[in-house]
């Protein structure tokens, strides 16, 4: 073992008398083990908050979203529409029309948007993603027939009995002043249920009942590709790219949330850098922690150097002090910060209340975030000792 190594440990111990110079060092080790368990548990709340936040929003955003790039809607393309669906990783396409309208029922009315989907709808991740949904029939009795958010049900006041729901839409050419909405008839024979600001914006309906009242025959709003359970995401995109003319724009879930998604990273790069911050100033204990030591030292220093031992020598005694103690906080804190998530995930102390629902704090635990806490650790606490050493070894070569 090197002699500089060996000294080092011995000053770790405790001897008989304890010293105030080695209760400074145990106030370095808890200062770095307390800002050590903080990181890895803010990294690991942040990763929590990111994924609750994504399984919140992405709920209603389809995996895969082909739509146009320029203008609002596009023509039905039977053709391309076959080719998507024989790719592999692909289960099928869900057709897609949104307009927005005026709904009336009795007395009631509202502003929403007529979502018309598609024949294939349940096989949509907006149908499996739902909380409620009542039974699908878009068609019945020759009548068509839609079903709304929960929201919209409970503003227009709808009930089983009175579903007949009017459906107003600005008329696009030849329109009258005196007649300027085209007004349709629809029964809405059920509820569904995802998030709030789904619920109180959408009604779904037969895309051909949206198709007559908008005056647009064979025109879509957007194409919604179901990808197979397990299927490699980024292959089946860059595939499907591939033969999606220049018209077209194709985006997966990220990308349809992009602002979204880069607040969430803003959010948590700013959050870590200020816990970071806070583990540098755990660091600084290590460095008066040196200096202290040093004082105390300086006999020992002289004895060293009169024994023969280099002034580097002498130097790497203090530096592996303070590697090591800084080594020893890591441990125990990432110990912390593990016991402490792993607590959080198996019995969710720490509750907040979301929707009239309580919901336990999210803790989603990353190897990588406590590589990188280890890094920083050892990066702030070999800078802290830099300093120190460099006068030890000026003090040895006098």
């Amino acid at each position: 073992m090197e002699i500089s190594f060996f000294l080092a440990k011995r000053y770790l111990k405790k001897h008989r008398k304890a010293t105030w110079v080695y209760r400074l060092s145990r106030l370095s080790c808890y200062s770095v083990a307390l800002g050590t368990a903080i990181l890895v548990l803010v990294l690991s709340t942040m990763h929590g908050m990111k994924k609750l936040l994504s399984a919140l929003f992405y709920a209603y955003t389809p995996t895969l979203k082909i739509e146009p790039k320029a203008g609002k809607t596009f023509l039905y393309d039977t053709k391309l529409k076959r080719n998507i669906m024989y790719l592999p990783g692909v289960t099928d396409v869900v057709e897609v029309l949104e307009a927005t309208a005026l709904v009336r029922l009795h007395r009631q009315q509202a502003i929403v948007t007529v979502k018309g989907v598609s024949s294939n709808f349940m096989e949509s991740d907006f149908y499996r993603n739902c909380t409620r949904m009542d039974a699908v029939a878009f068609s019945g009795d020759d009548f068509p027939q839609a079903i709304a958010g929960i929201g919209v049900g409970q503003f227009l006041q709808w009930r089983p009995h009175s579903n007949r729901v009017e459906v107003f839409y600005p008329k696009r050419q030849g329109h009258h002043l005196n007649n300027p909405y085209k007004r349709m008839t629809i029964a809405l024979n059920g509820l569904f249920s995802m998030a709030k600001p789904i619920d109180s914006k959408y009604i779904i309906a037969p895309i051909h009942f949206v198709e007559a009242l908008i005056d647009g025959l064979n025109k879509r709003t957007y194409w919604e590709v179901v990808v197979k359970d397990g299927a490699d995401l980024n292959r089946t995109q860059a595939t499907i790219q591939q033969i999606l003319p220049d018209q077209y724009k194709l985006s997966n879930r990220d990308e349809q949330n992009e602002t979204r998604r880069r607040a969430v990273f803003i959010e948590q790069l700013s959050v870590g850098f200020i816990f970071v911050l806070v583990l540098l100033l755990a660091s600084l204990h290590i460095f008066f922690m040196l200096c202290m030591l040093i004082v105390q030292k300086q006999k020992d220093i002289a004895v060293l150097a009169s024994l023969g031992a280099t002034p580097y020598q002498i130097g790497k005694v203090f530096f592996y002090h303070a590697i090591l103690t800084a080594l020893k906080g890591m441990v125990y804190g990432l110990i912390i910060g593990w016991g402490v998530g792993f607590l959080q995930q198996k019995f969710s102390f720490i509750t907040f209340t979301r929707g009239g629902q309580t919901t336990p704090y999210p803790i989603e635990m990353h190897g990588l975030d406590f590589l990188c806490t280890a890094l920083i650790t050892t990066l702030f606490s070999a800078l802290a000792a830099l300093w120190p050493v460099k006068r030890t070894i000026q003090l040895a070569r006098k």
